[in-house]
């Protein structure tokens, strides 16, 4: 077998697991319809003692096909699976129980669906030897990995942060003044407070102390250990004569068996960051991927334990890698070199060593058993990325797969005023490149927008105090997307042609729409820095008056508690476009220099958010009563599919 033949055997793997996956969104028809295959859903809800509904079916399906725990999570909400009297500890106990029983349901359903995977690939002789392998022990590391997610969680997001938010009545400048001021948190390069961390924090004589993931989880990562041993042994008896990497893959996973054995807390960032130095000299079209993001905890930035493997998958070619390196030099023209000489080399290093990587991801396991990703970049360690960049990766035919294998929800049709609706989801239903072509600009846009504006220790510095980043770091990210695509092209003759341009139109309904769907995450704590930067999106676009709300008053104000019902639309023209423009050109200026200065993210962040009983919510109070009552109608009514709408229509 040679290099064309197994990359031409990738799409057979690809279009065997689009099967597999389009099988799984088929449980959607057994929903609200009885029929044998209804089975597994109710499988499902007997396995986590839940009632059988069109809801609890819906939370199923969801969390099944998409992985998705937040309909299960908001039903719930509104039904406690215990009976009253309770007490609020016990009632979240037992949600917690609940999500962990559907997580281990979930695992196992999927981990018998990629076994089908690997089977069919070592039937076929779709791959070599070496790389048959490679899934097979990525997928024999799982069941490790999968074990080790649920300890992991329960202890650093459901026990230790609500313990510390009880302690400190939910103030979050207050807690992390306690972990600076107790030195809690893991140390990066130069003995620096780091960005994140490897460690979780433990009671130990009324005290809490930082110890490793080691010697908290000793059972669950000695297994892990265990597997990447045989994995490291079945490797080094093999041969890679496609891609010459098998010293790159041994020499990478003994870095992660050696991180996840480190107790040393003060190494454990190092430690860490050589897995991520191995990782970067793998450049092939299998790419393995290890615990890199840290979206679940929101205080010390744990970063989950993370397993998949992900093929090349090229469906599109980006337009946006072609233009960002001019677009960055004519920013910089007008900053100013000199001044930032250092942040302009280091992020200028950054695009030219930009691994691309448009994939499908075939084997996923543990903290990815509870979301799925729209795309990547990594690693967050910018001392490894100023010396061997980062690496992009994309998932554009997964996501286009997934929303129209989705079901069509009623809020929509509440939230959205008729025509607008419409005109968002032609851009999912309708052709295939338009939808590349918005995917380009607000996707991967954003995720080299990530790799901007920075120096080594930028987001250590910036994070040190507030730890609010995160929080403004997604909003710069698909802002670069923004202005580089569609605000600054305006120099040019053909503007007037631009702006009317349908493709434009396109891109600024479906960045409307991204920014309030995003709203019904305010709760989800890894899903939190998407919600807050759609709350600074959403100032912009009202101040703008391209986004507008038809405001009626409720006829059930008292049933509902609902007292004015609001209607989103889009006022596109000429005026409300150039106004936008200015607007997101002058704002994403001010973010560059609090990023160029290395200003405290709460900064920028607090001219738009504010904290309010435990939730972030817009400084602008118009604003701030949609962001409510969107929320109370997703309470309300966010689990119900929409009835006797047809998606062929939108075709």
């Amino acid at each position: 077998m040679n290099k064309q033949e197994i990359e031409q055997n990738l799409n057979e793997i690809i279009k065997l697991y689009k099967s597999l996956q389009s099988n799984i969104n088929d449980l959607l028809k057994w929903v609200k319809q009885d029929g044998s295959q209804r089975v597994m859903l109710d499988d499902f809800l007997d396995y986590i003692w839940l009632d059988k509904n069109d809801e609890t079916r819906y939370a199923a399906y969801a969390r099944i096909a998409l992985l998705k725990e937040d309909p299960l999570i908001l039903y719930m909400d509104n039904n406690p699976p215990i009976r009253p009297p309770y007490l609020w500890d016990e009632l979240e106990k037992e949600k917690i129980r609940i999500l962990d029983l559907a997580y281990k349901f979930v695992c196992d359903f999927h981990s018998e669906v990629q076994a089908v995977i690997i089977s069919v690939i070592q039937e076929k002789e779709l791959l070599t030897e070496f790389y048959l392998e490679i899934f097979k022990w990525v997928a024999n590391v799982w069941l490790a990995m999968n074990e080790l997610f649920i300890p992991w969680r329960n202890h650093i997001v459901n026990w230790v942060n609500r313990e510390l938010e009880l302690k400190f009545f939910n103030d979050t400048n207050a807690i992390m003044n306690y972990l600076n001021e107790n030195n809690l948190f893991d140390l990066w390069h130069n003995s620096q407070i780091a960005d994140r961390s490897y460690s979780a924090l433990v009671m130990q004589n009324w005290n809490y102390i930082s110890k490793s993931y080691y010697e908290i989880f000793t059972s669950e990562i000695n297994e892990i250990v265990s597997e990447l041993d045989i994995f490291i042994t079945q490797l080094s008896e093999l041969t890679d004569e496609i891609y010459d990497s098998k010293e790159c893959y041994i020499n990478y996973l003994n870095a992660i068996k050696e991180a996840f054995l480190e107790t040393d807390t003060n190494k454990l960032v190092y430690k860490w960051s050589k897995v991520d130095e191995a990782w970067m000299s793998i450049k092939i079209p299998f790419q393995i991927w290890h615990p890199l993001e840290f979206y679940e905890d929101k205080y010390r930035k744990a970063v989950a334990p993370e397993w998949d493997l992900r093929i090349l998958n090229t469906v599109f070619e980006s337009d946006v890698e072609t233009g960002i390196l001019s677009m960055y030099e004519s920013f910089y023209d007008e900053i100013g070199r000199d001044k930032y000489q250092t942040s302009y080399k280091f992020s200028l290093d950054n695009i030219k060593r930009v691994q691309l990587y448009l994939s499908s991801p075939i084997l996923y396991y543990s903290a990815e058993m509870t979301w799925l990703f729209s795309a990547q970049v990594v690693p967050n360690d910018e001392v490894i990325s100023e010396i061997y960049g980062k690496k992009i990766f994309w998932f554009p035919e997964m996501i286009l797969e997934t929303k129209r294998s989705s079901p069509l929800m009623k809020i929509d049709s509440i939230i959205y005023e008729e025509q607008f609706l419409k005109n968002y989801r032609n851009t999912i239903f309708g052709n295939d490149e338009i939808f590349y072509k918005i995917y380009d600009i607000l996707t991967i846009g954003h995720e080299y927008g990530h790799s901007l504006w920075l120096d080594s220790d930028t987001q250590s510095l910036m994070n040190h105090k507030t730890w609010l980043y995160k929080r403004i770091e997604e909003f710069k990210a698909t802002t670069w997307g923004l202005v580089m695509y569609l605000f600054l092209p305006t120099q040019s003759s053909n503007y007037q042609w631009v702006w009317q341009d349908e493709l434009t139109q396109n891109i600024i309904t479906s960045h409307l729409y991204r920014s309030v769907n995003l709203l019904k995450y305010r709760t989800i704590t890894e899903i939190v820095p998407y919600y807050t930067e759609a709350l600074i999106h959403l100032d912009i676009l009202f101040e703008s008056w391209i986004l507008k709300f038809q405001i009626y008053e409720s006829p059930l104000a008292d049933e509902t508690e609902v007292l004015w019902i609001y209607k989103v639309e889009m006022d596109y023209n000429i005026d409300t476009f150039n106004k936008l423009k200015s607007l997101y050109i002058s704002h994403y200026k001010k973010l560059i220099n609090i990023y160029l200065e290395k200003i405290d993210a709460w900064v920028f962040f607090n001219d738009y958010i504010i904290e309010k009983n435990w939730y972030y919510l817009p400084l602008n109070p118009d604003l701030r009563n949609f962001v409510e009552y969107y929320y109370k109608v997703y309470k309300k009514i966010g689990n119900e599919i929409e009835d006797n709408v047809d998606k062929n229509i939108y075709k």
